[in-house]
């Protein structure tokens, strides 16, 4: 974001982040959000409308609308119909399809809004997960309909111990009900997820994980139907700590001494650097006590040095032991925030530098390679799927 760096890039790189209310339909097992039929928090449409009115002078080229169900937000049509104004502002929708209808389908349409949607198994499998009997049918029946009506939607699976061995024929399933891609996410220990403590993939599910994804991608790759990770690759945030949120300054191409690429405006009106689950203890402050410029860079003059600490601690303790290729980078930062004490040594370890024109990953989702042989991306961490 161009309001949001101290130098840098002015490319609008990015991402905005309306989490419109709290309210759910569902109540799921793993829910990062916590949202249910009950939750009453909502986002002021004024204060939301103002906030996409920034989005071009702050430099914000994604808006993610999610919550809770974005659907039941009350004035869903006016909040598209504001993003749709913004030249160049590219729309993402995350929902658990099952309230989609035609008339919805038909907004989507014509806001030319992408669609990410939560499938997390079969029938049986995932009314389970989601807590609802009826919930995979009624979600189907969304996909088909925005399908039909030419939008590109995401499948979005959460995959846990329990359907780890499940991974092909959902994705398979979503590459026939006319999906444009299957994006995987491993359970995180977040929200209500925290509890399923015997469902976290162990380092060797992992690998197989990755082994499998890698298989379905190359599968599926002459069709154009993608095959993708939700996560951080721990090589590539070893060789460029921004995709941290660790800026070096001159030391990173991007030449960015203090940024923030991503905003996140949580259903109570908190707004987040970067980290969706961030204890509100880093918060910029609050949606409508004034305009979203004026939140960043008062953050970035008093506040920001706070988040860049516990970042900077937090990659130097854990990215060079890590064991695996694939680390929630935005988990551990989430964990760690709600009981970090700041240490005065923290820094970052030595790194060998390179010239990598994908240093400082900004955009919404960008892919980042796991190797040179993988036909699949790890995309960077934008959003939490419910």
């Amino acid at each position: 974001m161009d309001a949001c760096a101290e130098s840098g890039a002015s490319r609008r790189e990015g991402t905005l982040m309306l989490h419109l209310l709290g309210r759910c339909n569902l109540s799921c097992l793993h829910c990062y959000m916590e949202g249910s039929p009950t939750r009453r928090e909502h986002l002021p449409l004024e204060h939301v409308l103002a906030a996409i009115r920034e989005c071009e002078p702050l430099g914000i080229g994604s808006l993610y609308l999610t919550g809770g169900e974005p659907l039941l937000y009350r004035s869903i049509e006016d909040v598209l119909s504001a993003a749709t104004a913004v030249p160049g502002l590219q729309i993402t929708v995350c929902t658990n399809g099952m309230m989609i209808t035609p008339r919805h389908a038909a907004l989507f349409r014509k806001s030319n809004a992408r669609v990410n949607v939560s499938i997390d198994g079969d029938r049986a499998f995932h009314d389970h997960f989601r807590n609802q009997q009826g919930a995979f049918r009624a979600s189907e029946a969304g996909i088909q309909a925005m399908v039909e009506a030419g939008i590109a939607v995401t499948v979005v699976t959460t995959i846990s111990q329990g359907n780890l061995s499940s991974m092909a024929s959902v994705a398979e399933w979503a590459a026939q009900v006319g999906a444009v891609e299957f994006r995987v996410q491993p359970l995180l220990k977040l929200g209500r997820g925290t509890s399923m403590t015997d469902q976290f993939l162990t380092m060797a599910q992992m690998d197989r994980l990755l082994l499998e994804l890698s298989d379905l991608a190359n599968l599926y790759r002459a069709t154009g139907f993608r095959c993708n990770l939700v996560g951080q690759n721990r090589k590539f945030l070893l060789a460029h700590p921004c995709g941290a949120y660790v800026c070096n300054g001159t030391g990173c191409h991007r030449g960015v001494a203090k940024e923030i690429k991503k905003l996140v405006v949580r259903e109570d009106g908190t707004v987040l650097p970067e980290v969706t689950n961030l204890s509100h203890e880093f918060a910029l402050g609050k949606l409508g006590d004034a305009p979203l410029a004026l939140l960043v860079s008062s953050y970035l003059n008093d506040g920001y040095a706070r988040f860049d600490h516990l970042c900077r601690e937090t990659y130097a303790n854990i990215l060079p032991t890590w064991p695996s290729i694939y680390i929630p980078w935005d988990q551990i930062l989430a964990e760690r925030s709600h009981h970090w004490i700041p240490r005065p040594d923290a820094a970052i370890l030595p790194l060998e530098r390179r010239s990598d024109p994908q240093c400082g990953v900004t955009g919404a989702a960008r892919g980042l390679s796991l190797d040179e042989r993988s036909p699949f991306m790890i995309q960077e961490t934008r959003t939490l799927e419910n």
